[in-house]
């Protein structure tokens, strides 16, 4: 184990929003929160996904930088080719409205992703929305993807409203230009009523992540191999500033398979909020036995793992499995910010 004080380059970049649909007035109560708030995680359990369905389809959405959102209800939103191509047209209107560009035309597809057929809920569907621009500055024109975004929802949780044309996608990866990030989360919240957050991974999050990745396995063999970085910012000094600290991910494996030996060291099964918290105390013991590093008030703001970087409201993961365990961790949060809200109608 290693730990030491260089600068990186961090990158920079609640309630639902509910009503009935005009063609409904049978509204009852409407419950909500009076302080809504963030449950604080007790378990995340990595044997929920069927042991016979393989995870298919999430190869589009590895080996890219994706930029993280929560997402409120989406209402007044069909899911047909026929509005899709309206919708597609709206929104190519309010984005060269706002995105205006001498000699720059846009083109914008709404359309629901068929080819991830292997999901948590299959009924929910998965919309992807792309914004191209296009230079006519020559004959050819150039061409340039300057928005991707996917919304979903992939969970085990019921998603289902009693509300006609209004559905729950929780979350939001993007990426592009901020510039036409902000416009098409500005446009959206306006066509379908919702509104889009950023979802940063704070250092709960980042907590949780690093036991959830190492001990991700495909058919029974550890995917992460290698050195896992951590990196902790220091209150008073500009957040550029971090202390690294490395451990090899066998070392980690085997200090959270002792910690959680009530599940007959098959530590891939579920994890606790007690598991985390003793696993971080020991790294933290480590970190102070070897390294002569007592982090006190540091906060861990960024995970470098092989194949899986997170830090802030960003991710880059290279393996679907893994993959698969970052979604069902961010849309669970994603949907205890905007979705714990029940309507009776």
């Amino acid at each position: 184990m290693s730990g030491s004080i260089s600068t990186a380059t961090p990158t920079t970049d609640s309630r639902d929003s509910v009503r009935p649909t005009s063609t409904d007035s049978r509204v009852g109560a409407m419950h909500i929160p009076r302080t809504p708030r963030m449950r604080q995680r007790q378990r995340f359990d990595l044997s929920t996904w069927p042991e016979e369905d393989e995870i298919d389809g999430l190869e589009e959405l590895v080996a890219q930088t994706w930029n993280i959102y929560a997402v409120s209800t989406l209402f007044d939103i069909e899911q047909d080719d026929v509005h899709f191509k309206m919708y597609s047209k709206k929104l190519r209107e309010e984005i060269a409205n706002t995105l205006s560009h001498e000699n720059v035309t846009y083109d914008v597809k709404f359309s629901i992703m068929e080819n991830i057929a292997s999901k948590p809920n299959s009924e929910d569907p998965i919309i992807k929305i792309e914004v191209i621009s296009k230079i006519n500055s020559n004959e050819n024109g150039i061409e340039k993807s300057i928005y991707k975004g996917i919304l979903l929802s992939w969970s085990f949780t019921q998603t289902k409203l009693n509300i006609q044309n209004a559905i729950r996608l929780p979350l939001l990866l993007c990426r592009g230009t901020s510039s036409c990030m902000n416009a098409v989360h500005t446009i959206i919240g306006r066509m379908f009523d919702c509104l889009i957050v950023t979802l940063p991974a704070n250092e709960d999050d980042l907590r949780w992540l690093v036991p959830i990745i190492i001990t991700a396995t495909n058919k029974d063999e550890s995917i992460v191999f290698g050195e896992v970085q951590m990196e902790y910012t220091v209150p008073g000094l500009p957040v550029t500033d971090v202390i690294k600290v490395k451990f090899h991910s066998s070392n980690l494996k085997e200090i959270l398979s002792v910690i959680a030996e009530d599940q007959d060291d098959r530590v891939n099964v579920f994890l606790d909020y007690e598991h985390i918290k003793m696993f971080h105390e020991v790294l933290h013991k480590q970190m102070l036995m070897i390294g002569g590093l007592h982090l006190g008030f540091c906060t861990l703001h960024r995970i470098n793992l092989p194949g899986v970087t997170v830090m802030e409201n960003r991710m880059k993961v290279t393996n679907v499995d893994i993959m698969n365990n970052i979604l069902l961790y961010f849309s669970d949060k994603a949907f205890d910010i905007f979705h714990t809200v029940h309507i009776d109608i």
